[in-house]
Order: structure tokens, then sequence, then C-alpha cells
């Protein structure tokens, strides 16, 4: 059983702090499902487990000979979780960097903004629902390996390339000479997104909560768009917003 002083059990601990995952180009991830996503598709480097998962159903999977593990006490466990009632394993992934090139589907998600856990995790989840080819995340986004973020992809963090850009223009400029048409939500939009033409090269962005996409930021998209509100609300939720329009792509692409 190792220790709270041993290495890896440290090196794990570092990792609740977004600039050792950054450092280190890794990040937790913790419950039976979960861990059990990243290891099937190769992400994991080791698992830290303590007693409590070896009465539940499937912990004979994170048990296998072939699998890098370790038992540690379950406070060293309720230290790394960010869950209240934790379920007694995590484990070290590491990061896999993805460029535009590696894109292999012509439609694109863009998040600008976003400051709620919940909702980024959601917007990566039905993106990759919806088959997109990938999520880029913009300077000023909530951290995408937030634990709060990550159980909200229900595994999806695995399935779909997440990029990072720190500057919204040099995205645009880049998709733009890979013959993208840009999509921003605007409420001072002419057109709804039900008039739009999303079967070419397409990338929708989603903005803020409260204040949307930035407006010198929307002087860069091809198109703005707009979601129609026929009722008394005066906005929605960003993942809402994202899912109606992810799934407007989907529907007119569909053979």
């Amino acid at each position: 059983m190792l220790s709270r002083e041993n290495k890896l059990v440290k090196k794990a601990l570092k990792l609740k702090q977004r600039k050792y995952r950054q450092e280190e180009n890794m990040f937790l991830i913790e419950g039976l499902r979960f861990v059990e996503e990243g290891i099937k598709e190769g992400f994991v480097e080791y698992v830290l487990y303590s007693s409590k998962i070896l009465s539940m159903k499937g912990a004979e999977y994170l048990l296998r000979d072939d699998i890098i593990k370790y038992e540690v006490d379950h406070e060293i466990i309720k230290e790394l979780s960010e869950t209240e009632n934790p379920q007694g394993v995590v484990a070290v992934v590491k990061k896999i960097d993805h460029s535009i090139d590696d894109i292999k589907n012509d439609f694109i998600v863009i998040v600008n903004g976003v400051q709620d856990p919940g909702n980024l995790g959601t917007i990566i989840r039905t993106s990759d629902a919806a088959g997109a080819g990938a999520v880029i995340i913009i300077k000023g986004t909530v951290d995408v390996y937030n634990s709060k973020v990550l159980r909200s992809t229900m595994g999806s963090i695995f399935h779909i390339p997440v990029l990072y850009f720190e500057d919204f223009k040099s995205l645009a400029d880049t998709l733009k000479d890979k013959g993208y048409k840009i999509y921003a939500t605007s409420l001072n939009a002419e057109n709804y997104i039900y008039r739009e033409d999303f079967k070419e090269k397409t990338a929708v962005v989603i903005g803020n909560e409260a204040n949307g996409i930035p407006f010198d930021d929307l002087q860069h998209a091809t198109h703005l768009t707009k979601i129609p509100m026929p009722g008394s609300a005066e906005s929605l939720n960003a993942a809402q917003a994202a899912a109606i329009i992810i799934y407007e792509v989907v529907r007119q692409r569909l053979k």
C-alpha cells in the first residue's frame, strides 16, 4: 500500500492544480466507469484505488494484472477526489495534443468564454454524440480538465479531440483559410439558425453564459445567427443553446 509520501501519490495530488496539469500534460479522473473508459481508450498512466472498490461490481476489470495500479488508504482517495462520497478509485491520465490538421469531420464546435464546468462538459458530450470533428476551447473558458467538467463529459473527453487556442482571431483566420464558415450566435443577428446552410464546412461558436461572444470576436465570424425564442425567456443556458445549434447541423446533414 502506497503512503501519502510516495512520489506517485504526490504527483496525483499535485494534478489537482491547473498549473501542474498544464506543466505535466496530465490530469485526474475518478469513479469506476470513468477510469474503466480511460483504460479502454489507452489514456491511463496508473490507477490508485482503495479497498472500498473491492466489493463493487466491475472492480475486477481495474484489478487485472495488465493494469498499472496501486492500493492506497481511502483517506488519500478522498483527498484526491472532488466528490462527497468517492467510489474508491482515481487515475492519472495523459493528455493527447491535437491540431487542426487532426480533425476528420468538417463540423467544429468552438467554446468561447463558457464559465460553468457543467455547461462545458455537457457541450463536449453533446458534440461527441453529434459526431463533431472537435471542440476548440478559447482562452478565458473554464479549464477543460477541471474535475466537474470531466465528470460532465461522461467519458466523451476520450472520444473527441479537444483543442485550445489563445486567440479567437487566429483560430478564425486558420479556419477561414481551410474553407470553414464560422457561425457565431448573437441576439442582434438577422437570421435564425434554421435558415442557415450548415452542409458545408461549419464551425459554430458558443459564448459566455451572461455576456455571449465578445464583440471583437463577433467581427471575425463569417455569419451571425440566433435561436428563435418566441416565449418570454430572454436567454437559454449555454449548454442548451449549444445542443439546439449542434443538432440543427446534424439534422441538415442527415441523408
